[in-house]
């Protein structure tokens, strides 16, 4: 049995102040969000929770992220844009082959980041971190290094 929790109808009533009606499938709110381990692709550490779409396949998704202090991403692309916005925490954000520490920018709860295709970049997450990343499926991920990819040897 489902239950409606004040703190839904309220963003419902808000959402309809505004003028916009917000299909129920894409409500998530913080709390009652349900993470699950991070995509075989990534490191391992990462938690998950896709908020829309299924970024496995075409189409829009919107997911978020969820990692502790020290979680890195090495080197990699995706073959289409991809859009992040720090939720919570400091992503560092770096572009180029290597990772870096030192030349990443650090980038806060707020900040967006729109990150081209086919341009390499890597993360490292500072604290206790979520980034929300939204864009066109599937979502995928090419290592500089073959070496870095976890699925290396799965495939």
């Amino acid at each position: 049995m489902s239950r409606i929790t004040p703190r839904a109808l309220a963003a419902v009533f808000a959402a309809a102040a505004f003028g916009c009606l917000i299909p129920v499938s894409a409500m998530h709110l913080g709390d009652e969000m349900k993470w699950g381990d991070g995509p075989p692709t990534l490191p391992k550490g990462a938690k998950a929770a896709v908020l829309q779409g299924d970024p496995g396949k075409a189409g829009p998704f919107v997911m978020r992220l969820h990692a502790q202090s020290g979680y890195k991403v090495p080197p990699h692309m995706h073959s289409m844009m991809e859009n992040v916005t720090v939720i919570k925490g400091t992503l560092m954000l770096g572009m180029g082959d290597k990772l870096d520490e030192k030349a990443a920018k650090a980038h806060h709860a707020g900040d967006f980041v729109a990150i081209p295709a086919k341009t390499n970049h890597y993360a490292i997450m500072k604290g206790d971190t979520i980034v929300q990343i939204h864009g066109e499926g599937p979502f995928d991920i090419t290592y500089v290094n073959p070496d870095d990819d976890p699925m290396k040897g799965k495939k």
